[in-house]
């Protein structure tokens, strides 16, 4: 009968727990904002800039924040002011425009990923408990 009412509990206490850690993630963030002098949106946005990989269409990155192409526009004029990311002409289309990272945009990028990751609940797991957790949140979103 425990293990039934374990059960039947099961999803309540999973949803819960992802709130406290949710909420926990989220001071997290705030605090690394602060110290980057970031807002949230602008914080998305370099977080998705992968200075590995080609640099996004603006297009692309309205679509991967989902918002309107207007906001993005409005948030890398913010970190193309202060020198952290650079638009270019795309290389096989010049006529789009992609974004790239600066170096300074670069170590900031870094920067906050340090900050945020270092102070997220998942920071407390061992290397193998994260890595337990990263396969069961890929099965679990379907990108796994």
């Amino acid at each position: 009968m425990a293990d039934e009412l374990s059960e039947r509990t099961l999803g309540y206490q999973l949803i819960a727990q992802f709130q406290a850690a949710s909420g926990q993630l989220g001071a997290a963030v705030a605090d690394a904002l602060r110290e980057l002098d970031l807002t949230e949106p602008s914080a998305n946005l370099l977080w998705l800039l992968d200075p590995d990989a080609d640099p996004p269409s603006m297009k692309e990155l309205a679509g991967r924040l989902y918002c309107d192409p207007s906001t993005i526009t409005f948030i890398i004029d913010k970190l193309q002011k202060r020198g952290l990311v650079e638009r270019r002409p795309g290389a096989r289309d010049g006529r789009v425009k992609v974004v790239a990272l600066t170096e300074t945009g670069i170590a900031h990028r870094r920067k906050l990923i340090q900050v945020v990751t270092n102070r997220s609940p998942m920071s407390r797991l061992t290397l193998r408990e994260r890595r337990q957790l990263h396969r069961l949140l890929e099965k679990a979103v379907g990108t796994a």
